[in-house]
């Protein structure tokens, strides 16, 4: 009697155990499909709003061919701010969309520091550089350490560093030795901490010597769009006071008009046409698109590079960075 009170019992406690374990199967599995329903769906939204992001870059790329390339500044149709928009499938609103053109050649380009692989800096290009980054009072430093970054090289400047510097930190990594990408790239460089960055971060950008028709490697500076920081770093004889004048001379943002001849600009010289290192010119053939779209709790944000000189009727895509936040 006792053995068979004792084998019910086991057998109980075996089917309590089953159903247990069965239940925690259970949940697991309906866990692990929620995670994965979550996953998709996330995924699925992303997808969503890099299509929705390329679309803009379309709608970019067809103001840009209807511009008159003759002459670029910030009063024209494609440097207008446009505000958020309700984005969708037919008449169902699935989020907002927002863009913005720039010109990428109203900024100094770090590339220009070095227009040729394997040759030394270019000398006057460094000195319009040098000149910005005294003009932004920043560390003088951080001109040797943008060189040393672009050449290849692993012998540091006097102020600049390579390989030994980048190893010994935490993490390690090494410097790029080749051209800018991305003007974000400043950040890994040595000499510039956050608030060097933020400091140059609207008066330079990175474009490839082969792109935007650049003459001998170099890109020019657009002066209709140019800081009042870039144009005074153009040549040594302009001072503070004079590029604040053609600065606010040609106007900003959307009543901007900006000059269509360079005989047009006040008192400028003549011989600075065919400035050395940077050259100064009132058109651009580069504009940076920055795109920030939002569907439902995803953001995805887009940066474009946009070359209009290979042909009039054609705007090649350069450089596409997708960042998801």
């Amino acid at each position: 009697m006792k053995s068979r009170k004792r084998q019910t019992g086991v057998a109980l406690i075996t089917a309590i155990l089953l159903v247990a374990m069965a239940t925690l199967l259970t949940t697991k599995l309906a866990w692990d499909y929620q995670i994965s329903l979550r996953r998709t769906e996330a995924i699925l939204v992303q997808e969503q709003a890099r299509f929705f992001a390329i679309g803009a870059e379309a709608v970019a790329i067809s103001v840009l061919l209807q511009d008159d390339a003759a002459f670029d500044h910030a009063g024209e149709n494609w440097a207008q701010v446009v505000p958020p928009m309700d984005i969708g499938i037919d008449e169902i609103t699935m989020g907002q969309m927002q863009g913005r053109l720039h010109d990428a050649q109203g900024r100094f380009n770090l590339n220009n520091l070095i227009p040729v692989r394997g040759a030394g800096p270019d000398k006057s290009s460094r000195a319009q550089f040098e000149r910005l980054v005294e003009i932004l009072q920043l560390d003088r430093g951080i001109v040797d350490a943008v060189i040393d970054w672009i050449d290849e090289d692993t012998i540091p400047l006097p102020n600049g560093a390579e390989d030994s510097v980048y190893t010994a930190l935490d993490p390690p990594y090494r410097p790029a030795n080749n051209y800018f990408t991305s003007v974000t790239e400043l950040r890994a460089v040595a000499n510039i901490d956050e608030e060097s960055y933020a400091a140059l971060l609207p008066h330079v950008t990175a474009i490839h010597p082969d792109w935007c028709g650049a003459a001998g490697g170099i890109t020019p500076i657009n002066i209709n769009s140019a800081s009042a920081a870039v144009i005074e770093a153009l040549h040594e004889d302009i001072d503070q006071g004079q590029a604040k004048a053609w600065f606010d001379d040609r106007g900003e943002g959307e009543n901007a008009t900006g000059w269509e001849d360079m005989n047009q600009i006040p008192g400028w010289p003549a011989e600075y046409n065919n400035l050395p290192g940077t050259p100064a010119m009132i058109k651009s053939n580069c504009f940076g698109l920055n795109v920030l779209v939002n569907v439902g709790s995803s953001v995805l944000s887009m940066y474009s590079l946009l070359d209009r000189s290979v042909g009039a009727d054609k705007i090649v895509t350069r450089v596409r960075i997708f960042g998801l936040d």
